[in-house]
């Protein structure tokens, strides 16, 4: 990418003044032991220690973090970004290194269902919309057996709970327009949702600016049905359709030609039954049909086409633990069509602007490799254990076991895991964690293409940490001494820089290395006011042939403090200032253990809410939230000859906006 700021690649930075997402709701909480729906309660097991805690190891999002943090957009996949570990790659794109895992090595699930691509156009706003999360989980690793196939970490948001009275609400931006709406079946059997959002602002703008294309739409679905009394049928639809280009006009106005930055769509359909056991237990059936699609990304087209399918068994064992385990396969299907039009190079299909004409060629070369038309399968088998040793003290040990295929090779992964929570206290408590992940060789996230064959053999991470977690007062204090090893590891963004764009490149293995320290610390200072303060200090390394050096993005320090006001009369307002240290300035052959390091970045982001209710549910409401109220620039790539090294800028990005928001 090269330095933004003029022609048509500056209008996408003021673009994005238009992206802002409502804010919403967000807990989370571990799963306590099974229990039968309200009509048939059973006694629980005593969990006296789990409460409404994230899984030991995890970290939930709560309700200011994700509805009223300033610059995270109300969304609760961005809204990460300000928990310790979490390094971005560069400030407002949602793309992150967590404690050293690359962004192909994260995974992201919306009701355990995988989410290909998480914004609009990158930076923009979610394809989940906000009204259907209600809480999200960082799992940093190792994760709960029932997730697989990531050697990082796991992002996993949970939808609201399906509603027994009519609800909805209407969103309205400078670039699109969205809504939800939900009701209850007859005789409170269930009920129907259904929501969307259009990018009608995005279309007039591109009128506007024949240079800038772009469009974006997606669309939900839901419909609960109860089964008895004991059984629920859910089926759960969502898709998106992204596309985001720069046209070239030659002296007469006519095309010349169009770079293609993003051209994609994915859809999902998933079906699932739950039946509640009379002893509190739980057995979930579900499949989920998926299709992911690309276009113009040095492929003509990429299409997979998917069937997960998963079982799900949970059963208390003698009032002091809860037994949990199942099955899953996957099936993926991948019809690639390589480009025909030979005048087709990346710079008029795969955003152009990005590279010189010879890493285009490079690259076109590399995707016709590493991406072949293929069936892929994996099987897996998983088994935990939530174990209540005393009132104070639970421990989780779980086994995964995963089989691959693909063309024509196949591999295995087992992959034990064992967390603990022991209290010191009624308000201290310790948290060791250890555990192995394994996952594919790992690509940046473009639905429909992912490396195919297990070329070099799997991805393999041992996981560890040693945290305390506690309470002062309405003050949750955390801090964790964390390493993880990938190894094998594929990382084409924090191994490669200046590296060409080769197949090379992308197939390359190293050693991953991340270590350091994470302290947060969040809670009322007043009862008007919340308070959010997170620091990591840390170290990632790549070891390749021998050198060790840093990963492209290291970051030793990142810093993040946030105040959230309660104004009263239904106003509202925050602050947040987010700090984070350079990577290394130096490419391949220039490569050091200790390198000089770009500048740092600093960037402070305000919100501004108001709402007026109106009887008891009844609502209308105007948000402005600016993201890099500061208009800090920030390097994100260095370019390097023989004279040395430059820092290459982006931005400012800013993402100023105005929501408007209604609800009943």
């Amino acid at each position: 990418m090269t330095e933004t700021g003029t022609g048509a690649r500056g209008c996408l930075v003021v673009l994005a003044a238009a992206f802002a997402l409502c804010p919403r709701p967000a807990t989370a909480q571990e799963q306590p032991p099974a229990s039968a729906p309200a009509e048939a309660p059973v006694e629980p097991i005593e969990v006296t220690v789990e409460g409404d805690k994230a899984p030991a190891g995890s970290i939930s999002q709560g309700r200011k973090e994700i509805r009223e943090m300033p610059g995270v957009l109300g969304d609760p996949y961005r809204a990460v970004e300000v928990e310790p570990g979490v390094t971005p790659t560069t400030s407002g794109i949602p793309f992150y290194f967590i404690r050293g895992a690359p962004p192909g090595n994260i995974g992201y699930t919306f009701e355990g269902v995988s989410v290909p691509l998480l914004f609009h156009v990158g930076p923009g706003p979610s394809v989940i919309p906000p009204g259907l999360i209600k809480a999200v989980d960082l799992h940093f690793g190792p994760y709960p057996a029932s997730f697989g196939r990531v050697a990082g970490a796991i992002i996993d948001a949970t939808s609201t709970p399906p509603r027994d009275e009519w609800h909805g609400e209407v969103v309205g931006r400078i670039v699109d327009v969205g809504g939800m709406l939900e009701g209850p079946l007859p005789d409170g059997q269930g009920s129907l949702l259904i929501g969307g959002h259009y990018a009608v602002g995005a279309k007039i703008l591109s009128a506007i600016v024949p240079a800038l294309d772009i469009d974006y739409a997606d669309y939900q679905g839901r419909a609960s049905i109860k089964v008895g009394h004991k059984g629920r049928l859910t089926l759960l639809t969502f898709g998106s359709y992204d596309r985001l280009a720069t046209n070239s006009f030659d002296d007469e106005g006519k095309l010349e030609s169009t770079d293609t930055l993003i051209d994609s769509d994915f859809h999902r359909v998933d079906l699932r039954y739950e039946y509640q056991l009379d002893d509190g237990g739980r057995v979930q059936l579900g499949t989920t049909f998926g299709l992911d699609r690309s276009r113009d990304v040095g492929v003509e087209k990429a299409t997979n086409f998917k069937v997960h399918s998963r079982l799900k068994v949970e059963q208390p064992v003698a009032g002091k633990m809860l037994l949990r385990a199942g099955l899953d396969l996957a099936l993926d299907d991948y019809a690639i069509l390589p480009t025909t039009n030979p005048d087709c190079s990346l710079s008029t299909c795969s955003g152009g602007p990005l590279f010189d004409e010879k890493a285009q060629e490079e690259l076109a070369g590399a995707f016709a490799v590493l991406f072949p038309s293929r069936i892929d399968i994996a099987i897996g088998a998983w088994v935990d254990a939530l174990i209540v040793l005393g009132d104070r003290a639970t421990v989780t040990p779980g086994l995964r076991v995963d089989y691959f295929h693909s063309l024509g090779r196949s591999d295995f992964a087992i992959d034990p895991k064992l967390v603990g929570r022991f209290g010191v206290t009624d308000h201290f408590r310790l948290v060791p964690a250890v555990g192995v992940a394994s996952q594919l060789p790992g690509f940046p996230p473009v639905p429909g293409l992912q490396i195919g064959g297990i070329p070099g053999g799997l991805q393999r991470a041992l996981q560890t940490s040693f945290g305390g977690e506690g309470e002062l007062g309405p003050i949750d204090l955390r801090s964790t001494v964390f390493r993880q090893a990938i190894f094998n590891l594929t990382d084409s963004i924090g191994t490669g820089r200046g590296e060409g764009f080769d197949t090379a490149r992308f197939l390359n293995r190293s050693t991953g290395d991340g270590y350091g320290i994470e302290l947060s610390a969040r809670g009322a200072l007043t009862k008007s006011t919340f308070f959010l303060a997170s620091y990591t200090l840390s170290r990632t390394t790549r070891e390749k042939n021998g050198e060790v050096y840093p990963s492209a993005y290291d970051r030793t320090h990142v810093a993040q403090l946030a105040f959230l006001h309660d104004l009263g009369s239904g106003w509202k307002a925050g602050s947040r200032m987010m700090f984070y240290t350079g990577f290394p300035s130096e490419e391949g052959s220039q490569r050091t253990p200790e390198p000089e390091r770009v500048k740092p970045f600093f960037r402070l982001d305000a919100r501004l809410a108001k709402r007026w209710v109106f009887g008891e549910h009844n609502y209308v409401g105007l948000v402005f939230d600016f993201q890099n109220i500061t208009l800090s620039r920030e390097v994100f790539d260095v370019t390097c000859d023989d004279s040395g090294c430059e820092p290459r800028y982006i931005g400012p990005i800013t993402i100023p906006t105005t929501v408007f928001e209604a609800g009943f």
